[in-house]
């Protein structure tokens, strides 16, 4: 699973890149690698939650997302960190309208897939 082309529109905010390059002590060699891990990780975490959305595994939802919440702050994806933040509380009372939740998420890491596309491709990236 890649995330490609959707509805979602790049946005200079979903990723904090002033922040992000800080804590890679301003090398971008590993930024490049850390948000290669990042995608990487990312599409697991979400093939993982939406099997535990169709089984309600709410305790498996409310961990995934809590994952992905942790993954994102890292690399300073703070839009989507909040998102997985939203469907970590839902999945704690209960499993109504992850739904919702699962397509922000969606729609989120197919923003930061073109933005990271579009770092790579930029020649000092």
């Amino acid at each position: 699973m890649s995330f490609q082309s959707t509805h979602a529109p790049p946005s200079e905010q979903s990723l904090n890149w002033e922040t992000l390059k800080a804590r890679c002590i301003g090398r971008l060699d590993l930024v490049a690698k850390a948000l290669s891990r990042f995608q990487g990780s990312l599409e697991e975490d979400i093939q993982q939650l939406e099997q535990a959305t169709r089984r309600h595994d709410s305790n498996d939802v409310a961990r995934i997302a809590h994952r992905i919440k942790g993954t994102s702050l890292t690399v300073s994806a703070e839009r989507l960190a909040g998102i997985a933040l939203n469907l970590e509380r839902k999945a704690e009372e209960n499993l109504d309208d992850v739904e919702a939740s699962l397509v922000e998420i969606r729609d989120e890491c197919c923003r930061l897939s073109e933005i990271i596309l579009q770092h790579r491709e930029e020649p000092n990236a």
